[in-house]
């Protein structure tokens, strides 16, 4: 910008070596006026149309809005165009020079004048997640400042049982009778300290909300539409960072209610001898109290350029990082937010766990009992995964804490299920009997989709918010549902892929698949009607099976079923 963040003086009177404090600013010339230059600014021909702000309100602008410029960085020119094959503005040379053979070139005002309705609603559903977002935080505060409340009232009132129940005993329970409070002292202690470590957290985090506050209302009264356009990304990914910490915070187990108990021994009454413990204190992590609201509808509202689907010919992958196994026939994979990666044996019962370089954390088991369950993984909210038993009891679907490892939650099926996805809050799943079945999460309402096939073992699928992707490697087909379970495209081609096993969709829908036969991954378009090969045997694939998009760190994880190697790919 021509300007820094004070913009004490006027720039055109710099030019001519005059010294005169700056009183508007214009975001299209990116230069601050003085009084008189602000007067011609308003009646030339070429600058009269542009809308020009105090120099307090400009300086009021977060930062990294004022660095929006309206100039190409690369040509100095003024953006005038917007191409919608690459999602990118451009000036007059940039449309010749880099943009010459794109088809959907137009106008930057015929682009944004239709939406300037829809950025003041991106921004007003910016502040209504943040109020949410914050009210999330106040309720989780008030939730700790209750149970601190709670554990110190509770360690007073354990306290008078036990010095009651001393004053009925005689004095060889004294030691016993010190070492339980001591006890229930150091526990009241150590969870009120963890409380508070959580309540610093959510304090942090709703500090950090109400400073986005105060820069969505500024860039609300002050930016330019551009401005807003484009700022509005950053609000979001703040805004996104903020909220999977607070989740993060929720599933970590940190909000659970704590409850310290006190038992006494039976004995106490009437075997004193034979007494040697005064009884116990024990800490109860109940269920959590407060519950969030993310308003994840609003959210999805947010101002966003509408993500044009580029064309699959223009998608390609670098090899960030081969990862050893060791353990073949791998059937399921993903990625936590924190870049760790889980991997599934199949039919064994073990769930492994790498670090983001590669290097081997943990094995864990997926049921506690003895079994031969675990197929394939579906990411659900944040750091949780949906794990599916395949064609071994019992035939549940186990929800894991990707950091952890621990089981949460255990859902029931009455089926089994092979390759599994998950989409407006519910389960789709591939069975043995019944095709692709769906269910909701409450598990009150089971249907099966229609036209699916009737036998879905050993298949794998992948969804959105409308549609269903299904591979089947017994007739080498990809095949895209509603979620009325209308066919909506059906690609074959064994001359490019054989044996089609796992899916996956990245954020334009573009559908990834793993040929098992043809030992590679192919991109089909989400009509269906462009494919072509991103991964093959050259490049060390060998029986791939498992597959898994990141849709924000745009990294591809695909695993060999029995090549003990898997591959970390940067998707570009």
């Amino acid at each position: 910008m021509a300007t820094n963040d004070n913009t004490p003086f006027c720039d055109i009177c710099q030019h001519r070596d005059l010294n005169k404090s700056a009183e508007e600013y214009c975001p299209h010339c990116e230069e601050a006026l003085c009084d008189d230059c602000t007067e011609h600014h308003k009646i030339s021909k070429s600058t009269k149309s542009h809308q020009t702000i105090s120099i307090e309100k400009y300086n009021k602008l977060p930062s990294f809005i004022k660095q929006i410029s309206h100039n190409c960085p690369e040509h100095g020119c003024i953006l005038e165009f917007y191409c919608k094959s690459h999602d990118y503005f451009c000036c007059k040379i940039c449309s010749i020079s880099a943009h010459k053979e794109c088809k959907e070139i137009i106008y930057i005002e015929d682009f944004l004048t239709p939406s300037r309705g829809h950025q003041s609603v991106a921004l007003d559903n910016i502040e209504k997640v943040l109020k949410k977002l914050k009210s999330n935080i106040s309720s989780a505060l008030k939730d700790r400042k209750r149970n601190l409340t709670e554990l110190r009232e509770q360690k007073r009132v354990i306290s008078e049982h036990i010095k009651d129940k001393r004053n009925e005993v005689n004095e060889l329970l004294d030691h016993l009778e010190e070492e339980l409070l001591e006890k229930v002292s150091a526990l009241e202690k150590t969870n009120c300290e963890k409380i508070v470590e959580v309540m610093t957290k959510l304090e942090d985090e709703k500090e950090k909300v109400e400073g986005i506050q105060k820069e969505v209302e500024s860039v609300k009264m002050f930016a330019s539409d551009l401005q807003i356009f484009m700022g509005t990304k950053a609000f979001q990914e703040s805004i996104s960072t903020n909220e999977i910490n607070v989740q993060q915070i929720y599933d970590n187990g940190s909000l659970n209610n704590v409850i310290v108990k006190c038992t006494f021994n039976e004995k106490l009454e009437g075997f004193i001898k034979d007494i040697k413990t005064f009884g116990d204190i024990e800490t109860d992590y109940s269920e959590t109290h407060v519950s969030f609201s993310w308003k994840s509808d609003i959210s999805a509202q947010i101002l966003k350029p509408k993500s044009v689907a580029k064309s699959i010919e223009t998608i390609n992958v670098r090899l960030g990082r081969r990862i050893n196994i060791n353990r073949e026939t791998i059937s399921g994979c993903a990625i936590s937010e924190a870049g760790d990666m889980l991997f599934l044996h199949a039919h064994r019962n073990i769930m492994m766990k790498y670090a983001p370089n590669g290097n081997f954390i943990s094995e864990s088991s997926i049921n506690p009992e003895p079994s031969g369950v675990g197929y394939d993984l579906a990411v659900i909210i944040s750091n949780t995964v949906a794990v599916s038993s395949g064609g071994n009891n019992p035939q549940q679907i186990h929800l894991i804490d990707m950091n952890s490892t621990n089981t949460s939650q255990v859902f029931q099926l009455g089926d089994y299920c092979y390759g599994i996805s998950y989409s407006n809050d519910s389960f789709i799943c591939c069975t043995y009997h019944n095709g692709i079945k769906i269910y909701d999460r409450s598990n009150s309402n089971v249907r099966i989709l229609p036209n699916s096939p009737k036998s879905a073992d050993h298949t794998y699928v992948a969804s959105n918010a409308k549609h269903i992707f299904h591979t089947n490697w017994r007739d080498n087909s990809v095949v895209c549902y509603d979620f009325n379970g209308q066919i909506q495209w059906r690609y074959v081609d064994v001359t490019l892929l054989r044996q089609p096993y796992g899916i996956t969709l990245d954020t334009n829908s573009n559908v990834y698949v793993a040929g098992y036969d043809s030992n590679s991954v192919v991109v089909i378009s989400p009509d269906g009607k462009q494919a072509k090969e991103l991964i093959g045997a050259s490049d060390g694939l060998a029986k791939p099976r498992a597959l898994f998009f990141h849709k924000t760190k745009h990294l591809l994880l695909v695993a060999n079923y029995n090549n003990y190697g898997a591959f970390v790919y940067d998707v570009i």
